[in-house]
Order: C-alpha cells, then structure tokens, then sequence
C-alpha cells in the first residue's frame, strides 16, 4: 500500500492525465460525443441535430459514449435499459444504480477538468499534426483516393469498351449480332 491516506485527493495535474489517456483509450466517435457533450458544454437538442436523430436517441448516443469512455469499449448494455439509465446519468434522475453513479462522476470529473483537459487535448492534437505520423497519414490517404480513382477509371473504360469487344468475339466467332444488341 502506498503511504497517501484512502480518501486523499489526487493533484490537479494527475486528474487531467488520467481523464486525457481515458479519452485516448476510448473508441474515436465515442470520445469525441463525450468531448463535446462535456467539454464543449453540447446541449443534447444540438448533438440530436449534430448526429441527425430524435433528442431520446441522441440521449442514448451520449449514454452509450460514456460507458464506452469509462470502459475503453468492452462494456454495453441492453437496449431495453437504455433509456431508463440515459435519463438517469444525463437529466439527473434519482438513481442507486452503480453504473449510473460511475458515469455521473465521470461527467462530474470531465466538466470540473474541463479548462485543462481542453489544453492538453490541444497540445497533443498540435504535437500529432507536427509529427512524421501525420505526414504519413496524409500521403497514405492520398495514395488509396488516387488508387480508387484509378480503379474507377479503369472499370468505366472497360465497361464502356464492353459493347466493343463483344462484337469482335462475335464477327471472329461468325455469329450475327442480335437486333437488339447494341452497335
């Protein structure tokens, strides 16, 4: 055991460290509705325009970002329970529920974090565009656009050829084309 009494409070510094590799460690989509529900203080009628759905399911977005933020992903829930639990965590609810207290004090620990965590958020998303990762990135994604264009093109020109060389295969075969096949 570690020499800090069980109830200490961690320093700041280690609070923000501890949210920011959570956010990290969490599906993409999932901390980015997290972030902006918490961080960029999104009611839930603009994410459910955001995210192009009812308010209830945009709830129900955002409660599924939580657990999916709190648990790195392997936790869910059943769909039947979702609304009961979404009301619950995101409108206030009363509830004794574990999972609810566990994803209101992580809305409680992002909002109180939210000035810092927004820096270091910042800072690594600056450190990521200056890094060789990010130029890699780029010329990888430019690479497969210009593959699938590529690609398209040549399946346009063969299509469009089609007619042609189904011609051919018929005069060197010596069949007559049909009436209705194209010329």
């Amino acid at each position: 055991m570690s020499g800090s009494p069980p109830n200490a409070v961690a320093p700041r510094g280690s609070e923000v460290a501890a949210l920011f590799r959570l956010l990290s460690a969490a599906p993409p989509r999932s901390a980015e509705i997290v972030k902006r529900y918490t961080l960029g203080k999104q009611p839930l009628d603009a994410l459910a325009t955001l995210y192009a759905v009812t308010p209830e399911n945009a709830q129900r977005v955002v409660l599924r970002a939580l657990l999916d933020v709190d648990s790195g992903g392997t936790e869910h829930i059943k769909d039947s329970d979702e609304p009961t639990l979404a009301q619950a965590v995101l409108l206030g609810t009363p509830s004794t529920d574990a999972l609810v207290v566990r994803l209101r004090s992580l809305i409680d620990r992002l909002n109180s974090n939210a000035e810092p965590l927004r820096e270091e958020l910042a800072r690594a998303a600056e450190a990521f565009e200056k890094s060789p990762d990010r130029s890699r990135d780029d010329w990888l994604r430019r690479l497969a656009i210009i593959v699938v264009l590529l690609l398209t093109a040549y399946f346009y020109w063969r299509e469009n050829n089609k007619p042609k060389f189904q011609q051919l295969e018929l005069h060197r075969s010596g069949q007559k084309p049909s009436p209705g096949a194209q010329q």
